[in-house]
């Protein structure tokens, strides 16, 4: 089984991926607990984490996650420009809000 972390202040947003994710019988979504975040580098080795663009700190955050990890960007926008150049050299997946369900599970399955 692949684990998913998802990292947002925003509730609806985890809700909406967790449900989408757990359409997918080889994911499962690991709870984002403050033991979770607190411990990054316990998290199964084939975990991928999404990060909602809009989280504070966001480069700050994801310099802090092992390199054995995968990370996927999410935005509400439309636009790929808002993500910061210095991210994209990182190699990070993306998506937004408009990608289909099924391309989305291909992004996360293809990270794993």
């Amino acid at each position: 089984m692949n684990h998913v972390l998802i990292l947002s202040d925003t509730h609806h947003i985890v809700k909406s991926l967790s449900l989408l994710i757990q359409t997918e019988p080889s994911l499962h979504v690991l709870e984002a607990t403050r033991d979770v975040i607190g411990n990054m580098d316990q998290l199964p080795d084939n975990s991928v984490i999404i990060v909602d663009m809009n989280v504070d700190n966001i480069e700050l955050l994801i310099e802090q996650f092992p390199e054995k990890y995968r990370v996927i960007l999410y935005s509400g926008s439309l636009e790929l420009m808002d993500i910061p150049i210095h991210l994209q050299s990182t190699g990070c997946r993306y998506f937004n809000a408009y990608t289909s369900p099924e391309e989305i599970i291909k992004i996360l399955m293809g990270c794993v």
